[in-house]
């Protein structure tokens, strides 16, 4: 190949015209060198497939048996399941037996809402558990569904095998899904026979709603318990003041300190009223009799009758006898004592006592219901195992493995 420049015409050539020049040489340069690598790589690597004798084995290995066992297996012994889906939630009860206070609202929905989340995962657990296990077990012939002749090899449960084992194969057949923002428990059951199929998530269905039930019950049968545990213990804490005020009276000789100064009091004022009316009897009687008369000397006794009594009770009320004064205070003091705990005690067996008849009212309604929301129906077509699916994925995974095989033998043995 020629790399001289010159002009058609044989003129001489300026500085731009042999810089054109030049660039176009070192690009034509460079295409052939690429087209002639670009050949040498690939008959490299097809001397290089040619040339191992482990590229077949390895497909072979790797990628074609490996595809051929799982499409074999998969559409020609794999037994097909039978795919039941039912979805339940439960929700609290609407409405309330009495109305709260506003402040109160917000509590008692949030309660709600953590024990109805409690709850659902409860019943989830217990599908889950060996009590379902063995209470399905009770109710049909459980380990015949999964252990028939007809069921291929790899699917089939040995009916022999202990129950421990066959937890584990009823949690592959049965399982649950709860949805994080509307509380719903999705159930899936895989059986061999679409009617069984049916049958086992109807059983789960209606014993997952005795277990919610009997949970409620329990719960509320437990709060109206502890409510009458304490309203007992509110009673008897009255009783007890009661008792220890009475015992105060006999002790004190009176029947209350503050008793007493009352009714003295009242008695004082009732005397001071009738000498009151007695004394204007007797200034309208002295303006028409003489003092001499019979009936004017009566008045007179009377009044000074009253007086004697109001002076009598005003001396024992104002008694300056210091044994007498000590107990009247001591009786006072205890009395008000005892007053101060017999009305917080009242006060609190008042509180209690509502809070019992609200329990026993809620005790004789549901607090939580189970709700169906997707009824499970016979499956019309089974749609396990994903036959496709699967054979796609290990075909797929199958042929990289196959091609960084080969990609390894030829750095590591180029």
């Amino acid at each position: 190949m020629s790399t001289e420049i010159s002009s058609p015409s044989g003129a001489p050539l300026t500085t731009a015209d042999r810089s054109t020049a030049v660039t176009e040489s070192l690009k034509r340069f460079a295409r052939i060198a690429r087209q002639s690598d670009h050949k040498k790589g690939i008959r490299a690597y097809q001397t290089h497939i040619r040339r191992d004798p482990w590229i077949p084995a390895l497909f072979l290995l790797l990628f074609l048996l490996p595809t051929l066992v799982t499409a074999g297996y998969f559409y020609l012994i794999a037994s097909d399941r039978y795919v039941t889906e039912a979805r339940f939630a439960l929700r609290p009860a609407l409405g309330s037996v009495d109305k709260v206070q506003s402040d109160e609202t917000g509590n008692n929905s949030s309660l709600s809402k953590q024990m109805v989340a409690q709850d659902t995962l409860i019943t989830t657990s217990y599908i889950a558990s060996r009590q379902m296990v063995e209470t399905m077990e009770r109710q049909m012939p459980l380990r015949e569904m999964f252990s028939r002749d007809g069921i291929d090899f790899l699917s089939r449960f040995s009916a022999d095998e202990p129950i421990e084992l066959f937890l584990r194969y009823w949690h592959k057949r049965v399982t649950t899904s709860v949805d994080s923002n509307g509380g719903i428990v999705s159930l899936k059951v895989a059986a061999f026979d679409p009617q069984e199929s049916y049958t086992l998530a109807r059983a789960l269905m209606d014993e997952s709603e005795r277990m919610v039930n009997e949970l409620s019950l329990r719960a509320r049968n437990a709060a109206l318990a502890e409510s009458t545990r304490e309203l007992k213990n509110a009673e008897e804490r009255l009783v007890a003041v009661q008792r220890a005020m009475r015992d105060l009276r006999n002790r004190a000789g009176i029947l209350d300190a503050q008793s007493a100064n009352k009714n003295n009091l009242l008695v004082i004022a009732e005397l001071r009223k009738k000498r009151i009316d007695l004394s204007v009897q007797l200034n309208q009687s002295l303006r028409d009799l003489s003092p001499e008369r019979r009936q004017i000397q009566d008045l007179k006794a009377q009044i000074q009758d009253l007086d004697d009594n109001i002076e009598k009770i005003e001396r024992q009320m104002t008694s300056t006898d210091p044994e007498q004064r000590r107990l009247l205070s001591e009786a006072m003091t205890d009395f008000e004592g005892l007053e101060n705990e017999r009305k917080n005690a009242l006060l609190y067996y008042n509180k209690v006592l509502a809070a019992s008849e609200q329990a026993r009212i809620v005790a004789n309604r549901q607090i939580e219901f189970f709700t169906p929301v997707v009824s499970p129906v016979v499956p019309v077509s089974a749609i396990e195992p994903r036959k496709h699916l699967i054979t796609s994925i290990v075909a797929l995974v199958a042929m990289l493995v196959f091609g960084l095989s080969v990609l390894i033998r030829k750095y590591l043995y180029s």
